[in-house]
């Protein structure tokens, strides 16, 4: 890609030292490798690209996410028989570079040996569900690629069975739509691999609550003529993922739209507020104007946090833990600063094998040694816990709320946070016995608020309860990711209203 085309943050992004750069695209970097021409190191980098620009912005943890979750899927279609262009990543992608190289775990983090092919021309795309821009040429024709669909459909809305929708894969400008039936009958052997392989990805998502609505991969020949899956696949870059519950939930709306996404349709998002989904990439001032956009921090923050959660949603480990394990990279845990927020000082006594626990160290390879505690009640002390968010709250980096009965203080503390701005996730634990009505009304208080915002289990669809509630709670915050903050839907305070108008 031209690097007038790339942003300043892309461009940024330097040069690995000793290597032949190939090409530089909108996220990766390719580099031919001395000694083995038929190798190419390709780097996932941090970079930002939506509706074919490439934002000034980049976006921490997503070049590894990338890299490792890739990583995972070419691995899993390997065992199945399907060919990847896959040789190597993590620790063992030092044995293809020069000795100066190796040893640094920050490329170890993004870079994969791959072999090198020869590209089809095509970006193979699937989808099961309708929204995007296949959404949008339904909307206009009725159809989607020469796929004629039902009557009356709605952004989100399963379809009968999964099509393939395929594209270009331009240079310059946008993607266009080609007729499937064409692409089809050109490349037999290359959609049926593409419907395969988002047959057996849908099932094993299923399987973790998520919907991969979406997706798309390229495919590459070697000179025998063997066809390899490529480039990436299965990432939060190339799909839509999205939860099965809130996409369910999402079915019973008025007018049915997409569920909250776990991928880069976040950023899509803002990027249409701003209008750049209507810019024209091929133009060097529309380009200009799209870089321009200051991508809000707390919109990158968000992505890193969706990024890594879906990441860990579907392989059921941390990054850090699929690096060092998985891959021989020599990386720390990630440690987070905690604060335990009881609603009395009684509920204290009933969690004290936990805590106990905690401070022997059982959770001290994910969770810094400064745990803080604090008794407050959200009715007793409301204007300390107004301050204690205000302050910051001492520098947390997670909240595990603790209490019994018509339990508020989650609910409460989660409001004040977001009035101040605060994106600390809140883990909402009910006590009292199985069954009583003390457990039962602080399990109601954490899961029936509007939207949900105080976290509970939900892959296992429960709020964390009782003494093995807590435990569970902690080993969350030490070993696994939070969901990322939803958006809010604000309503204005109403004073004095007529209550005849809405009767």
């Amino acid at each position: 890609m031209n690097n007038e085309k790339l942003s300043l943050a892309r461009l940024s992004v330097p040069a690995i030292p000793g290597l032949k750069l190939l090409h530089r695209g909108k996220v990766r970097d390719t580099y031919a490798i001395p000694d083995h021409p038929d190798k190419l190191l390709v780097i996932a980098t941090d970079g930002l690209s939506i509706f074919d620009f490439v934002l000034n912005a980049l976006v921490e943890d997503k070049g590894a996410v990338l890299t490792m979750m890739n990583h995972f899927w070419l691995t899993k279609l390997e065992k199945m028989g399907i060919k990847t262009h896959l040789i190597a990543a993590g620790a063992e992608v030092d044995q293809y570079l020069p000795e100066v190289l190796r040893g640094n775990t920050e490329l170890q983090k993004q870079a994969m040996v791959v072999k090198k092919l020869m590209m089809i021309p095509v970006e193979f795309v699937v989808r099961g569900y309708l929204t995007g821009s296949g959404l949008k040429s339904y909307q206009e024709t009725g159809t989607v690629c020469g796929h004629v669909l039902s009557r009356g459909l709605c952004d989100g809305d399963e379809l009968l069975h999964p099509i393939d929708t395929p594209t270009t894969k331009a240079e310059e400008g946008h993607d266009e739509p080609l007729d499937a039936a064409e692409i089809r009958q050109m490349y037999p052997e290359e959609t049926a691999l593409l419907l395969e392989i988002y047959a057996w990805a849908r099932k094993f998502m299923r399987q973790y609550g998520i919907i991969i609505a979406d997706t798309k991969i390229e495919l590459g020949r070697d000179e025998e003529g063997n066809l390899y899956v490529a480039d990436e696949v299965l990432t939060p870059d190339s799909s839509r993922f999205w939860s099965y519950d809130q996409w369910a939930q999402s079915r019973l709306l008025e007018k049915p739209k997409a569920p909250p996404p776990y991928d880069k349709q976040l950023v899509r998002n803002g990027g249409i507020h701003e209008g750049i989904n209507k810019l024209d990439p091929s133009r060097l001032e529309d380009i200009a104007k799209a870089h321009s956009w200051w991508v809000p921090p707390e919109l990158l923050e968000a992505t890193t946090a969706t990024y890594r959660y879906i990441f860990w949603r579907l392989t059921r480990a941390r990054l850090e833990s699929y690096q060092a394990l998985e891959l021989g990279i020599n990386v720390a845990p990630r440690r987070r600063n905690l604060s335990i927020i009881f609603g009395s000082r009684s509920d204290i006594a009933k969690v004290k094998e936990t805590l106990k626990a905690l401070e022997d160290g059982e959770f001290l390879s994910g969770i810094a040694e400064n745990v803080q505690y604090h008794v407050v009640s959200c009715h007793r002390n409301p204007f300390d816990l107004m301050r204690f968010v205000a302050g910051g709250c001492g520098g947390t980096d997670a909240i595990i709320a603790v209490g019994s009965k018509a339990f508020a203080l989650p609910g409460v503390l989660d409001a004040f946070l977001y009035a101040h701005g605060r994106t600390i996730p809140v883990i909402g634990v009910a006590l009292g016995k199985i069954g009583s009505a003390d457990r039962a009304a602080a399990e109601l208080s954490i899961s029936e608020l509007p939207g949900t915002p105080v976290v509970m289990d939900e892959v296992n669809k429960k709020v964390y309860a009782g003494e093995q509630g807590l435990r569970d709670a902690l080993h969350r915050v030490a070993f696994a990711e939070l969901p990322p903050l939803r958006p809010r839907k604000v309503a204005e305070a109403e004073f004095n209203i007529n209550p005849h108008e809405y009767l």
